[in-house]
């Protein structure tokens, strides 16, 4: 017993010697104390520390230290008295002086608080880079906009010419400016013709509807689908709503007399929601066709790549037109289907498969339901018509090679549709009779075709494209559709042509090139001699009002020798 108390003794003796010595040496635990320490204290520790060496190693160094040892010493975790004399920092004291030990500076408050902030809101900078780099996602590439082209230029096209038109010879002047200033585009056609065999001005121009301002040709706002905001006044061609469903290659013109004054517009809000829509006639007489597309990207600002160009949107259709069609006996009829108006309703989604910098793959599919069987429409078809719907699924590919020198989009649709239907029901024949057109739907049996498009450009000099809607078996009651344009800008610094051909209604591809009442054609040819001067020729093939108050074709042909002028 007496021995164990003897060595217990021992053992506390010992320990009472080792134990300062423990303390001041290294914890040989150190290395691995970062496993459970925060690593922000121990940031803020390090520099802290690294402070103090810093504040101890500038005192040490700026102040002179007597030999003389100082009379007293204290204990660091006491308070010395204060000294009599007292001296900055960055002073030397007189001889014989003794020096207090300085203490650490510690840093002021201010700044200990304003360190701290910084740490703790060291992610919020992330954060918010991460948002501005979502606001700032390039915007979709969206195949409807067309194929890029090159720089936008005005140009000035226009002088004396010699024409006939409906029997009737006249000479005149014809100017036909065009002006580009960033994304503004303005074109303008003045025709100023005297009649060789009346003696008189042609003002047929400037009747009904909207008169004078016929003479604007289109007033434009932005690019569709490349700008937030796109609207397009005058008029309007090969237009567009959502993916071509019901409104596709759609023109409101097809008279060259009678030039209508539409609103084209496409308005989107960061790419997440858009409005799209057009009016055909502001003729201030009568409701013509209004269409009108709300759509949205909801994941637009994802970032995901394909995700984020999901597009889905329904539209709305409507058409009372009761423009006045003038007669023979000076009164004027009216379209007799559209009185109590016609209508339609759609609904379309899609979404870019593929985009990379030498192809881009578009998926999208469109359903669309007629609303056109009204009182008057049940009159003459009877009571058992009713209106007919379709839906469609197709894939666009836009191919771009060697470095944008040459571009090429290839939409491929398939179509299936129920009887008293027909796809793309507004386009380009639509506004050649309207009546006609609807009474097309009558036994139209249901059934099923392709439409097919293809554009190209190469070195964004010459521009050709073209479109067919065919259905499995062609006949007169599910008949075929063709369209073709061209453009060709200065092709050898010498040859200009712009073109464009649509033929509908056709029950055999034998007759599509031939010119009919369900052809527009419009073509424009011209012969740079030098940088100022032109031969050129216009041709139309359009629809002119006739004396019972229908349209018939017409041919215009227009040679001129003047001005051609690109700035």
């Amino acid at each position: 017993m007496l021995k164990s108390l003897l060595s217990l003794c021992f053992i506390v003796y010992l320990l009472g010697l080792v134990q300062p010595v423990m303390a001041q040496e290294e914890d040989p635990f150190a290395d691995y104390s970062y496993l459970w320490e925060d690593d922000k204290k121990k940031k803020k520790k390090k520099k802290k520390d690294k402070e103090e060496v810093q504040v101890e190693q500038t005192t040490t160094e700026d102040i002179p230290v007597d030999p003389a040892p100082a009379p007293q010493t204290y204990v660091a975790d006491t308070v010395p008295e204060p000294a009599t004399n007292t001296y900055a920092a960055d002073t030397i004291p007189p001889d014989n002086t003794v020096l207090e030990p300085t203490q650490p500076i510690e840093p002021e408050p201010e700044e200990e608080l304003a360190e701290d902030l910084t740490e703790e809101e060291e992610e919020k900078p992330k954060k918010e880079k991460k948002v501005r780099e979502n606001r700032d996602l390039p915007p979709v590439q969206d195949f409807r906009a067309g194929l890029p082209s090159g720089e936008n230029k005005g140009s000035f096209t226009g002088g004396f010419t010699f024409t006939e038109i409906d029997g009737q010879y006249y000479v005149g002047l014809v100017l036909s400016p065009e002006f580009s200033l960033g994304k503004v585009g303005l074109g303008l056609n003045v025709p100023v013709l005297y009649g060789l065999q009346n003696n008189s001005f042609r003002t047929e121009i400037f009747k009904d509807g909207v008169g004078v301002a016929r003479l604007i040709r289109y007033l434009r706002l932005g690019n569709q689908k490349r700008d937030p905001i796109y609207f397009r006044i005058g008029e309007l061609s090969s237009a567009m709503i959502g993916f071509g469903g019901l409104v596709n290659n759609y023109t409101n013109t097809t008279s060259y007399e009678k030039r209508k004054l539409g609103l084209h517009y496409d308005l989107n809000f960061r790419g997440l929601v858009g409005l799209e829509g057009l009016y055909s006639d502001f003729n201030p007489a009568s409701l013509n066709l209004f269409a009108i597309r709300p759509y949205t990207r909801p994941l637009a600002q994802s970032g995901i790549p394909i995700v984020r160009t999901f597009e889905v949107g329904g539209q709305y259709i409507l058409d009372k037109d009761q423009t006045a069609i003038p007669t023979s006996d000076s009164t004027s009829t009216t379209y007799q289907y559209t009185r109590d108006g016609v209508s339609a309703l759609g609904f379309d989604a899609g979404i870019t498969l593929l985009s990379i910098p030498f192809i881009q793959i578009d998926l999208f599919t469109t359903y669309s339901k007629l609303n056109v069987a009204n009182q008057a429409v049940k009159d003459t078809l009877g009571d058992g018509f009713s209106s007919g719907s379709g839906f469609s699924t197709g894939l666009n590919f836009r191919l771009n090679f060697i470095a944008d020198l040459f571009n090429t989009d290839i939409r491929i649709e398939r179509l299936n549709y129920t009887e008293n239907y027909l796809p793309q029901f507004f386009d380009a024949s639509y506004e050649i009779n309207k009546d006609a057109k609807i009474l097309s739907l009558n036994g139209a049996p249901k059934m099923s075709g392709i439409y097919g498009s293809l554009q190209g450009h190469i070195a964004h000099k010459v521009q050709l494209g073209g479109s067919l809607m065919i259905p499995d078996e062609i006949s007169d009651e599910a008949p075929a559709v063709v369209r073709l344009n061209a453009d060709l800008e200065r092709l050898g610094d010498k040859v200009s042509m712009h073109a464009n051909y649509i033929k509908g209604n056709l029950s055999t591809l034998k007759d599509a090139f031939t010119f009919d009442e369900n052809s527009l054609a419009k073509v424009r040819f011209i012969y740079h001699m030098n940088k100022f001067l032109a031969l050129g020729v216009d041709y139309y093939w359009a629809f002119a009002p006739a004396e019972d108050g229908s349209y018939k074709a017409t041919r215009y042909m227009s040679p001129y020798f003047g001005l051609s002028i690109d700035f």
